[in-house]
């Protein structure tokens, strides 16, 4: 188990007096947010509920399932259920944190037609970090403003919070769509099918062709409908899904080396480290003792001396 397997979720933190399952939180009061009595909101920790942030002011880097992205004045930050991120401790930004319960989510689901939040399988081709132009950088501050009102007024009707939130993801799915690719509807959706087979067996099997077979495409094919919709090769996309299971696992205590590679298919830990320090430039060990540096561990991890078969596990 590791340190942030219990911390508390959005839904225990909501006043009794809130629209259930939506709070909107100021970013200058981060570090007295009650959602991070028991985690440093500046190393990484997981969520189960889905996070939006908007940057008025500031300019840092927000970490997400390990990787770094930029953001600037006017970013909106999106965060899935079940994904790690950290705030940047050299940034302090202001804007609006708004978190979201996958109830409330749901309920929603009949005004959001297109949503933005998107499962972990299916964000490889969108970046989290959107840059707004000028009116809607107004109409998030607008619609941000009166999701606060309408869940200060008590005995309000929870669907106008709904509305309002619906109106707000319209919005930025619209944005979303304007700087994507250039991909029609019928390719989109082959396209999220092949995410979703990769993200059931990115464990099992790691090569494109596969993938193809299983998509009812050839392997030219799938390529070529990869690149059009996310600018990546079938191949790189599946190794972009390992590498993340990888990393975030790596960053949170819990799970030897040699333990997380035969979890995520690999026969014997050398194979592991040579695969990981192919895309990361660092053994899996150097990359999880930068966190025992910064004091999340309370020792540091080494990768088995020896290589180990799993006899039990082929993976294709």
């Amino acid at each position: 188990m590791n340190r942030f397997d219990n911390l508390p979720t959005l839904r225990d933190q909501l006043s009794s007096d809130s629209c259930p399952g939506i709070e909107v939180s100021e970013l200058a009061d981060l570090a007295s947010l009650a959602t991070y009595q028991d985690a440093d909101p500046y190393a990484p920790h997981p969520v189960e509920y889905f996070c939006m942030i908007f940057i008025e002011q500031g300019q840092g880097r927000h970490q997400i399932d390990g990787i770094d992205y930029p953001y600037q004045d006017g970013s909106i930050i999106f965060v899935n259920r079940e994904q790690t991120h950290a705030f940047d401790p050299t940034d302090k930004p202001t804007g609006k944190m708004l978190r979201i319960t996958p109830a409330f989510f749901t309920e929603c689901s009949a005004n959001i037609r297109k949503s933005y939040f998107v499962p972990v399988h299916m964000s490889l081709a969108y970046s989290p970090v959107l840059k707004l132009d000028p009116a809607l950088i107004q109409t998030c501050q607008t619609l941000l403003h009166e999701i606060a009102i309408s869940q200060q007024e008590k005995g309000g009707d929870d669907v106008v919070t709904q509305l309002l939130f619906s109106a707000l993801m319209l919005r930025l799915a619209q944005a979303r769509r304007l700087g994507s690719s250039c991909a029609n509807d019928e390719d989109r959706a082959r396209f999220n099918e092949f995410l979703k087979q990769v993200e059931q067996h990115f464990t099992d099997h790691r090569e494109a062709k596969t993938y193809a077979n299983k998509v009812g495409l050839s392997y030219k094919s799938l390529n070529l409908l990869c690149r059009r919709c996310c600018g990546k090769t079938a191949k790189q996309i599946i190794d972009f899904r390992l590498n993340l299971e990888i990393t975030r696992k790596l960053s949170m205590k819990g799970g030897s080396i040699q333990s997380i590679a035969f979890e995520l298919g690999f026969d014997d830990t050398t194979n592991f480290v040579k695969y990981f320090k192919r895309f990361n430039n660092v053994t899996p060990s150097a990359y999880r003792s930068r966190y025992y540096e910064e004091g999340m561990f309370e020792e540091p991890e080494t990768p088995a001396a020896e290589s180990t078969l799993r006899p039990e596990h082929h993976p294709a």
